[in-house]
């Protein structure tokens, strides 16, 4: 056992190394992946078991189109009881192997806030790829979707639907050349032998499925299950190719596409956001876009855009809904199969198409794309502070249970609601730390593209110039990282008991929503400022072949950029001082707790005739200690 890979709800994923030569044509000390079922968990054992019958049946079946599948070993109970070891191989369950070809899924690689940078260089060998790079973008968004689709090929003649297609089940194979592999086969039904398929149970993520919810109408499904092999053979041949189950997958295939080519669906909120929109226009991809357009810059949807909207023609034929589904009185198209999407014109489209239309583009956006991310900085500025409070206030909510002896149930679904809102503030500031990345990586790709210009025209940067954009480059990944630690360090720090009365804490500390109120029509004018100064320098752009035009517009970019930092500069400072007065809150806080604490004992501990404590409840003079507090 070398390493915990990662953790689903019904599974645990280790890598290994094989500790004999000739098992299964394997090597000594080679690689390996294991999964273990969690076997206090309901249904995870068969779910184990149905994995391991799919994955066998792809290895003969579908070879090359998963993962490559080595096979299984069983550790009984009465082996892990009689073993004595304490590690994670001695465990009792199904263990299933594969061949280690890589551990980073393409749902990693999209998180990443330098997309596509890490992709281009492990999926095209490409060093020289930056964010906004649209022209490597595409040939990504080209290969992945291919490479799924040739797996589904494959998968879908063996008469299996996949069930479970997403990013997080696309691993990148390193060997024997970067190729997407389809994972995690639990969900699988097949229509051969009707195993893991119910005609009226579904098992889906949301996020992914299609709208019919079912793999066929179930009021003409067959159940497999019940069938006599031969029989059950026959039925499930004749339902695949009546109903097309695999277009289920199809569908799915569809809402990966739109990941890898809109970075707004590329979060859990926008890919929420983009399913309940096209719910709304009946599945209608291009009225969804209508309905949107104002919300999209030419570089947001350049992918889709390429080859005349070759990708919006793909990815509205994989999203519509099936026939049977279709609005009565409209003409419903089925989606294509994987076989046919291969063929769309889509991925005949040449990648260089982009990278001309970015240089023709002069980086004139830029200005117009970074105030829209600082826009977003703003509001998550004002949403981390709202969700420090929440977590304090639930900090103290549940110490006021546990000190009234409230029953252990109402306690854990306290502290669960807690647990939620630690993850959620984690997550406001793992955002806000891309968003600073995204806003900086965009303003050095438009100087630098002004740069390379200048240089072609006989202009030279000026010091100034070059120092702004060390600036930025430099900066890019440690401007937040102070915040972040401390922030984290007030997460730890919510979860103390730290007493009653935190509302009246903050009241006297000056948080009110007025001046919240204040601060967003601040923010909402910088936002409209940077917009109008987007237009000027767009402007300049024009006039690029002229010598005197270049310098100037450089001058005014300079300006325009070290007004954006500024800003950022400012934010970084508004949030550590909110930071330190949030530390500061909790210390007096704990302080109070301990001296109420003290004071029970000694002056609080009688009992009034009903049994209960006559302690009073603290006030926020209690709470506050003016003479060594500054507020």
């Amino acid at each position: 056992m070398e390493r915990q890979i990662g953790e689903g709800s019904f599974g645990v994923v280790y890598e290994g190394r094989v500790a004999t030569t000739g098992a299964r044509g394997l090597s000594r000390g080679e690689a390996v992946v294991m999964k273990r079922p969690k076997l206090t968990v309901e249904g995870a054992a068969e779910l184990q078991e149905i994995e391991s019958w799919m994955n066998d049946r792809v290895s003969r079946d579908a070879k090359g189109a998963c993962a490559e599948f080595l096979g299984s070993f069983r550790v009984s109970r009465d082996e892990w009881m009689t073993s004595g070891a304490n590690d994670a191989l001695s465990k009792e369950g199904l263990w299933l192997v594969w061949r280690y070809q890589g551990d980073r899924t393409l749902a990693q690689y999209l998180a990443q806030p330098d997309y596509p940078t890490g992709l281009a260089k492990a999926l095209l060998g490409r060093d020289n790829v930056f964010r906004g790079d649209a022209a490597a973008e595409l040939e990504i968004t080209q290969k992945a979707v291919s490479q799924l689709l040739q797996s589904l090929t494959a998968v879908h003649k063996a008469g299996l639907v996949h069930r479970d297609v997403k990013p997080h089940n696309l691993v990148l194979a390193e060997k024997p050349e970067p190729t997407f592999k389809v994972i995690d086969l639990g969900a699988c039904a097949c229509f051969r032998t009707g195993t893991n398929f119910t005609p009226d149970e579904t098992i889906m993520d949301p996020k992914y499925a299609p709208p019919e919810e079912f793999l066929i109408p179930t009021d003409d499904a067959p159940d497999l299950k019940k069938m006599f092999g031969p029989i059950a053979l026959a039925a499930g041949t004749t339902a695949w190719l009546s109903h097309k189950p695999d277009r289920f997958d199809m569908y799915s295939a569809g809402i990966v596409l739109m990941q890898l080519a809109m970075p707004s669906l590329r979060t859990n909120s926008g890919l929420q956001g983009f399913n309940r929109g096209l719910k709304k226009f009946k599945y209608d991809l291009y009225k969804w876009r209508e309905a949107n357009k104002g919300q999209f810059s030419r570089s947001k949807t350049a992918v889709l855009d390429a080859g005349d909207g070759a990708g919006w023609e793909l990815a509205a034929e994989l999203l519509r809904p099936r026939p049977y589904e279709a609005e009565p009185g409209t003409e419903a198209t089925e989606r294509p199969s994987a076989e046919e999407a291969l063929k769309h014109r889509f991925f005949e489209v040449d990648p260089t198409e982009l990278k001309v239309e970015i240089r023709a583009g002069g980086g004139e956006n830029w200005m117009a794309e970074t105030a829209e991310m600082l826009t977003d900085m703003f509001s998550l500025e004002k949403r981390i502070q709202r969700q420090q409070e929440n977590i304090a206030k639930q900090s103290t909510t549940i110490q006021r249970l546990k000190d009234t002896g409230a029953d252990a149930k109402t306690v854990a679904e306290e502290e669960k609601t807690l647990e939620k809102m630690r993850v959620g503030l984690q997550g406001l500031l793992r955002t806000m730390s891309f968003k600073e990345v995204e806003a900086r990586t965009t303003m050095v790709t438009a100087a630098t593209e002004l740069k390379k210009a200048a240089a072609s025209s006989g202009v030279e940067a000026s010091k100034e110039y070059d120092g702004m954009i060390t600036d930025l480059t430099t900066q890019t990944t440690s401007r937040f990282a102070t915040i972040r630690q401390r922030a984290g360090a007030a997460v730890g720090l919510t979860r103390k008991r730290v007493g009653d009365s935190v509302s009246a804490m903050f009241r006297m500390l000056g948080m009110k929503k007025d001046t919240d109120d204040a601060e967003e029509d601040a923010d909402v004018e910088v936002a409209e400022a940077l917009s109008k100064r987007a237009a000027a320098a767009a402007g300049l752009a024009k006039n690029g072949e002229d010598p005197e035009a270049i310098r100037k517009r450089m001058e005014s970019i300079q300006s325009e950029m070290n007004a954006v930092i500024a800003e950022m500069s400012d934010m970084e400072s508004r949030l550590m001082e909110q930071q330190q007065q949030l530390e500061q809150q909790q210390r007096n806080l704990a302080s109070f707790v301990t001296r109420e604490n003290a004071g029970k004992k000694s002056k609080n501990g009688s009992k009034s005739k009903n049994g209960k404590s006559t302690t009073k409840d603290a006030s926020a003079d209690d709470i506050v200690d003016t003479k060594d507090t500054k507020t």
